[in-house]
Parts: structure tokens; C-alpha cells; sequence
């Protein structure tokens, strides 16, 4: 991992964030593709691939509790880590970063409760 003017630079593969983990801090995908996996029944399960511009480990920010995912590099990439202290410095600055946020985790719930709809309608039609 080098340090980047934008971030860190993560090669492929590279964990960045681990399930289990404490949560201190949120990152930013300034470039390359990051992979969101989940330990399931003694296996890995991919639950989404990320891109440039996106953001994730965010609700560590607003919760104490420990990470819910993996997320590591897929292919070269450049990510920023912002710490608890720093957003929040941000956002009193400019509360368009908060509702930013706020936007991507709606979004991101409301395509899990779309996955989970199609999950029951296929497990009712077996």
C-alpha cells in the first residue's frame, strides 16, 4: 500500500476494511473498483462491487458498533480514509456532505429491501 495525494493506494486484493473490525472511520473510492463481501455460513459472500466517487463504511461514523463487511481492493485502487473528527468538522462546513451520505445509505437500503423482496418471492414460488 502506498500513500497516494488522494489516498491510500491499494493493490488487488488488498483488504482496506475487515468484517468485525472496529469502525472508526469512512472511506471514499477516489479511483478504482472496491469489492463489499460478507462471511456466511463459513464462506464469503459478494454483496455489491463499489466505483469511483462512491462511499462506504460511513454508519461507523453514526454507530459504535464493529464493521458489518469486507471491502478490498478489485484491481488498483485509490481510496481516502476520513476519520469521525474530520467529517464532522466537514460537515459543519458544509451540510451537503451529510445529506450526501445520508442519499447513498437510503439508496443502499432501499436496493437491499428490493433484493430481500425478490429473495421471498422466489423462495414462495418454490
Amino acid at each position: 500500500m502506498k500513500v497516494s495525494e488522494l489516498g491510500k493506494t491499494y493493490k488487488d486484493g488488498e483488504i482496506i476494511c475487515r468484517e468485525g473490525d472496529e469502525g472508526k472511520c469512512m472511506f471514499v473510492i477516489q479511483s478504482g473498483n472496491v469489492e463489499v463481501s460478507k462471511n456466511l455460513n463459513g464462506g464469503e459472500i459478494v454483496l455489491r462491487t463499489m466505483q469511483k466517487g462512491e462511499i462506504f463504511g460511513e454508519i461507523a461514523l453514526f454507530d459504535r458498533m464493529a464493521r458489518s463487511a469486507t471491502v478490498k481492493a478489485r484491481g488498483e485502487a485509490i481510496v481516502l480514509r476520513v476519520d469521525k473528527k474530520g467529517f464532522f468538522a466537514k460537515a459543519c462546513k458544509d451540510p451537503t456532505l451529510t445529506f450526501n451520505i445520508l442519499e447513498g445509505m437510503s439508496k443502499r437500503i432501499r436496493d437491499l429491501t428490493h433484493e430481500l423482496s425478490k429473495y421471498q418471492e422466489n423462495s414462495e414460488m418454490v
